[in-house]
């Protein structure tokens, strides 16, 4: 038994309607799509820092699910545990190649902690895939992260009880970069419908117990009946109104929501989640939950105007042309390394004597010229000193905008402004009000160089 304690989401700022991604798409229905400095990392880390309501060095463990790994041979776990300065040698482990990846963390995270082993674990899941050319409709597809923090303590909500049923028979899977489909009407018989009939009955003692269902598969279509006989009734079922607003999110699609029902405030809820086997989880509301950060975020988007906008997002850093050329900056592993606490955690020094505050480390103080200091913890919000245009650096959406920040409390660094695809709707001018967020230093890197960009304030998510 573990308790879910806090989460955390991340949703892309720009969405892509689906009259705009094909002329036969509908209006009204949206995708989520990631702007061309962010990825599975960067989204993960934005959903993980929105998590945290204890310390980093009380996290014992951190479980990272997606099915578009951008490492090989890397851990993902590992590298978003050491952004997230989280201490050296916890459990981290990685989940991926499965759209059902995400509750897998979720159940062994829940077996760790009522092991007693562990007392908190942090299960990030994070997906970021883009379909092929002209098959933007007939493929779900989302971009998004969330991450839930399990706990010994009580929190929002308790796992009452966690299984994994599996099923040999995959309906469709990729193999040697091929698509392969077995027969629709066998394979979803054999598989779907057997593996969640046979589940149900071992899983589920008490149907009429729960208020809300979430079935998270391609054929929750086909579950009616099989629900029915198992004692269920339709108005237990939770309606899927994310994917009308952002898409199928893969690997993140189950937990965020899940996440929605708590925020609805179901009180008893079933959880299945299909892909080639059924996870299954009873999970009880124990609080209520009072800020909906994920429905808050549903509404705040900018919108793709057009589908070469979309194509810009969609091919950039993955494209065979000057404009999208790979660019490789001088980075260096062991400057970064050195240098980490300065450029990655935003630790800065205040003087000791006259207290300013300096974010790049100083041999003495520029006002009083002493040289002693303290560390201080930087804000992620501040507002522009000053700022220019850049047409030189490499960009999908150029001019970068290059801005000096003054950070509330203290300190000042330059940054390069974000999420400009659209640069009337981003405007930012001597004084705005801006924050820091992590994305790709260069979109076209064939490095993974992360800092710190800004945005301005009025983009809440």
């Amino acid at each position: 038994m573990s308790h879910i304690r806090s989460y955390g989401t991340a949703l892309t700022h720009f969405r892509a309607e689906d009259i705009t991604l094909h002329p036969k798409g509908k209006k009204g229905m949206m995708k989520s799509v990631c702007f061309s400095d962010e990825d599975i990392i960067t989204l993960a880390y934005e959903a993980a820092t929105n998590c945290f309501s204890i310390l980093n060095s009380q996290i014992d463990g951190i479980l990272f699910a997606t099915s578009t790994p951008v490492f090989h041979n890397r851990s993902h776990a590992s590298f978003l545990a050491d952004l997230m300065n989280l201490p050296q040698g916890i459990l981290a482990m990685d989940f991926v190649n499965s759209s059902r990846c995400g509750t897998d963390a979720l159940l062994l995270a829940n077996d760790l902690i009522a092991s007693g082993k562990y007392k908190n674990i942090l299960v990030v899941s994070s997906d970021v895939a883009f379909p092929e050319i002209g098959k933007e409709l007939s493929t779900p597809f989302g971009h998004a992260a969330c991450a839930i923090l399990l706990s010994s303590e009580k929190g929002i909500a308790e796992i009452v009880s966690a299984r994994s049923f599996s099923s040999s028979l995959a309906e469709e899977f990729t193999y040697k970069g091929s698509n392969v489909q077995n027969d629709p009407r066998f394979s979803r018989d054999a598989g779907f419908k057997t593996n969640m009939t046979g589940s149900l009955k071992k899983f589920v003692s008490a149907p009429k117990s729960f208020d809300a269902i979430i079935l998270n598969s391609l054929y929750a279509r086909m579950a009616g009946r099989i629900f029915f006989k198992a004692g269920f009734d339709e108005k237990q079922f939770a309606k899927d109104t994310l994917a009308s607003k952002i898409g199928n999110t893969g690997a993140t699609h189950a937990v965020l929501l899940l996440i929605n029902e708590l925020e609805n405030g179901k009180k008893n809820i079933l959880l299945a989640d299909y892909t080639n086997g059924t996870n299954f989880f009873e999970i009880k509301s124990t609080a209520t939950v009072k800020e909906k950060t994920l429905q808050n975020k549903l509404d705040s988007f900018e919108p793709v105007l057009s589908y070469q906008d979309y194509l810009l997002l969609r091919k950039a850093g993955n494209f065979d042309s000057m404009r999208y050329e790979t660019k490789e900056m001088f980075s260096s592993e062991m400057m970064q390394e050195r240098e980490k606490e300065t450029l990655l955690y935003l630790t800065g020094m205040k003087c000791d004597k006259c207290g300013t505050i300096y974010y790049l480390k100083s041999a003495r103080c520029k006002k009083c010229k002493t040289d002693k200091f303290s560390k201080v913890q930087l804000s992620k919000n501040g507002s522009v000193y000053t700022f220019t245009h850049e047409h030189y650096f490499p960009a999908s959406f150029p001019p970068i905008t290059m801005a000096v920040i003054d950070l509330e409390g203290g300190g000042r660094m330059t940054v390069q402004q974000t999420d400009t695809m659209y640069p009337e709707n981003n405007k930012m001018g001597m004084g705005s009000k801006v924050k820091l967020v992590l994305r790709k230093m260069i979109e076209n890197d064939a490095k993974p160089n992360y800092f710190w960009k800004c945005i301005p304030l009025r983009i809440t998510n």
